[in-house]
């Protein structure tokens, strides 16, 4: 299992983030002031996730701050001070774990307790935290008071409330991690974005439980193809290659490559795109093949923009 004192602990001091509206760093001892506005409003504070924290997070005095935030110096953890770009005000902080579930604290000033805010913040948690925090997945808590909350959440795809750790009304994304180096499957499905990769290396490597039973790699591994991209029976009637997901991801790789696809789907989480939710099923799950390919063809066009200027595309 990932140690998260031992692979991390210590190793994000120095970590930095930035969105439009906001700029992150690790909280210190000079923004009490500014974060007593937060954590000395009783009503603020009633909307984040005090769980296992035996003292709450309100503070009545400016000494009370000052001993949180000497607290969050500790290194089992990262806690970033929010600063409003605009105002160079401290707003507030996020706090993240890593491990097989990174929870997530959004603690704000009231005053910012907003959808726009909200849907910043959790943006940024989903495309830097899971990638630069090993963990299999992101877990926050939104009780039913915090309505902007919950309300943005299930619009970023989090499955919830559910219980936690025997804590009610916590909000679970997978953490999607792109591992380039799994590749894709024979049949077409993205190993490199699977939310079960934590540990397997990948249907090429034989990786998948079920590799002696699948027809998909059964046959590649007989007739030597790379993939089902390269069968001219493709699309046959094997089980795998039933969803439009997986064709559409054959058919983009027939066309344009294994390389491409994997830039599109790199592209994808850079974007927010999310590979599996609850059910492995996610963003690239469409009605049709056209519709995936519509997709993926927007994400090849992304990458290509990024590679040129305007006058040479």
């Amino acid at each position: 299992m990932w140690d998260w004192n031992k692979e991390i602990k210590g190793k994000y001091r120095g970590y930095r983030y930035e969105t439009a509206s906001f700029a992150l760093r690790q909280v210190v001892p000079e923004d009490a002031p500014a974060l007593l506005r937060c954590y000395g409003d009783a009503e603020a504070v009633a909307l984040m996730n005090g769980d296992n924290c035996s003292r709450g997070f309100y503070c009545a005095t400016l000494a009370d701050m000052e001993s949180y935030i000497h607290i969050w110096q500790g290194e089992g953890y990262a806690r970033p001070a929010v600063t409003d770009k605009h105002t160079g005000e401290v707003i507030g902080t996020l706090e993240i774990f890593g491990g097989e579930a990174g929870v997530l604290r959004v603690d704000l000033r009231r005053d910012y307790e907003r959808e726009d805010v909200l849907r910043e913040l959790y943006t940024l948690a989903l495309r830097e935290f899971t990638r630069d925090f090993p963990m299999g997945a992101l877990v926050t808590k939104a009780p039913p008071a915090a309505k902007a909350r919950r309300k943005v959440l299930e619009a970023l795809g989090f499955a919830g409330p559910e219980a936690f750790r025997g804590y009610p009304d916590y909000y679970r994304m997978p953490a999607g991690r792109m591992r380039r180096e799994l590749g894709i499957a024979y049949c077409g499905l993205a190993c490199c974005l699977c939310s079960e990769n934590a540990t397997c290396p990948g249907c090429q490597e034989a990786g998948c439980g079920n590799h002696e039973t699948c027809r998909n790699y059964q046959c590649c591994q007989e007739k030597g193809f790379s993939g089902c991209w390269e069968c001219p029976g493709f699309p046959c009637g094997a089980p795998m290659l039933e969803k439009a997901r997986v064709r559409a991801f054959v058919r983009f790789v027939r066309e344009h490559g294994e390389e491409a696809l994997l830039d599109c789907l790199e592209n994808g989480v850079k974007a927010g795109l999310v590979y599996h939710r609850e059910g492995l099923a996610g963003d690239y799950d469409l009605g049709t093949e056209e519709e995936v390919l519509g997709l993926l063809s927007g994400l090849l066009e992304k990458g290509k923009e990024k590679l040129c200027g305007p006058a040479d595309c």
